[in-house]
């Protein structure tokens, strides 16, 4: 028994396998015949940072290549070329392209975020200088100039080279996320200055003081004393009471 069933399990096999390579040709001379019906966009934007639309894609995609996708035979749509001219985009963090059996060329972008913006001299031609999530400068024109903090200094202390792209140093990266990612830090710290020293001074939005920060270390225990001094100090002295609070010092913050 156990021989008959070793032959019926050879038998099928090769049946099977016999089968499969008489489709190929099949379904090969079928996939050739697909036109693309439409093209299916879809960017994944972080939240109030839309910079990439679904039309300027398709823009792109059909100005490179001269021809429209939608009715190009899906022999003639390299997918592996698209993904590679999408990837090269400055805003553009990750991108997944596929063909499926209906005609439909589907495009899935995640772009990336900025947290900060750079003073910068390109500024004067209408080039601005945005810091992404990583770290990394990128300089963009024809974008909507984005309400973020606004980093400025002495660029020695501030810009690193990387895998030969200019970047922000990651202590300086770390500390903006914090303030990019904290609700209220977000609101009301507009500035950032790096000196000489590579020491910090916060600019705010409401207030008429300078918050001395000291380097970018012991991020989250200055910010702690800075958060206390918004919650505990302010209610009780007013918005004007203070020019300058210095964080520097272990334990201490000192209001002036």
């Amino acid at each position: 028994m156990r021989k008959i069933a070793q032959i019926f399990k050879g038998i099928l096999t090769f049946f099977l396998v016999f089968c499969l390579c008489l489709s190929i040709p099949f379904v090969a001379q079928q996939y050739n015949a697909l036109c693309c019906k439409c093209v299916d966009i879809h960017v994944k934007k972080h939240g109030g940072q839309s910079f990439i639309t679904e039309k300027s894609i398709l823009d792109l995609l059909q100005s490179k290549d001269g021809i429209p996708l939608v009715g190009t035979s899906f022999r003639k749509i390299d997918a592996y070329k698209i993904k590679k001219q999408l990837e090269i985009q400055p805003l553009v963090k990750d991108v997944w392209v596929f063909k499926n059996w209906s005609g439909v060329l589907k495009i899935v972008i995640e772009t990336k975020y900025l947290i900060a913006r750079m003073i910068h001299p390109t500024e004067s031609s209408g080039i601005h200088v945005y810091i992404d999530e990583n770290g990394a400068l990128i300089a963009i024109k024809a974008l909507p100039l984005l309400r973020l903090l606004v980093i400025g200094g002495d660029p020695q202390n501030i810009i690193i080279q990387e895998n030969g792209l200019q970047c922000c140093k990651k202590e300086l990266v770390e500390l903006l996320h914090v303030l990019y990612t904290s609700p209220f830090f977000s609101r009301q710290i507009a500035s950032l200055e790096v000196d000489k020293q590579s020491k910090i001074v916060l600019g705010t939005q409401v207030g008429n003081h300078c918050i001395e920060f000291g380097r970018a270390e012991n991020i989250h225990a200055k910010l702690e004393k800075l958060l206390l001094f918004y919650n505990q100090v302010i209610p009780y002295k007013g918005w004007h009471a203070y020019k300058r609070v210095n964080l520097e010092f272990e334990q201490q913050l000192i209001c002036e």
